[in-house]
This record gives structure tokens, sequence and C-alpha cells, in this order.
């Protein structure tokens, strides 16, 4: 279910235009079948991870991404590379995993996509 999720975030951003034409490589560093495919980076990926979950997901977005190991960017980054590491994604020769290190700060970026805000119209105050 993380593979899947990952993989549905990252057609999501390419979907969104994200991402540009780049050579991409295999794990063992040979160009890749799809060397002009839409290349987005670890950032962008987990932008559009944490977007995809609020739209799949709403207010269970922060539970349901727990429950599938998703705690931090990192952890996007892992799911990334164990898939390049089976040839199920690509990357280019720049990227690496660290590249999903801290982008953010996931819980509380979900948090707030879903903050609540009561405006008291009497009193003029939130």
């Amino acid at each position: 279910e993380t593979y899947r999720f990952v993989n549905e975030a990252l057609e999501y951003a390419q979907d969104l235009g994200m991402g540009k034409a780049a050579a991409t490589e295999n794990p063992n560093g040979a160009p890749s079948s799809d060397d002009v495919a839409n290349h987005v980076t670890g950032q962008d990926l987990s932008r559009a991870a944490k977007d995809w979950a609020a739209l799949q997901y709403g207010l269970m977005a922060k539970t349901v991404l727990a429950k599938l190991g998703i705690r931090k960017t990192r952890d996007i980054g892992d799911a990334v590379y164990n898939m390049i590491e089976v040839g199920l994604m690509s990357k280019t020769p720049e990227d690496s995993v660290e590249d999903f290190d801290d982008v953010f700060d996931l819980g509380a970026e979900l948090d707030r996509a879903f903050a609540f805000q009561y405006e008291n119209k009497r009193r003029g105050r939130k």
C-alpha cells in the first residue's frame, strides 16, 4: 500500500505538470528505457504526496500515512529508493535519498491543511 501511494503521488505530481524531461538511470547506472521521463524532484514529490494524501484521505490523511509508515518526507524517499532498487522507478545521477530529508514537517503541514478557524461575527474575533 505504501508503494502504491507513492506511485500515485508521483503520477499526481506529473499530472500537475511538476517535473521536466530528464535522462534517468537504472540502479546499475545504465540509462533507463524511459530516459525522457517526466522527472520529479524529491522536494516536489514530497509536496505532491502531501497534497495527494489530503485529497484522498481528507482529515484522516495523517493517520492513514502513519499506518503506511510515512511520518516524514524521508519515509517517502525511502519508499522511492526501494522502488528504484528493484527497477520500478528511476532516478537521475544527481538524485539522492537525502533529497527527501526534512523537506517540511509532514504532520504539521497536514494539520495545517485541515485547520479550522472560527470567527465570532458578533464580536469580530477569531
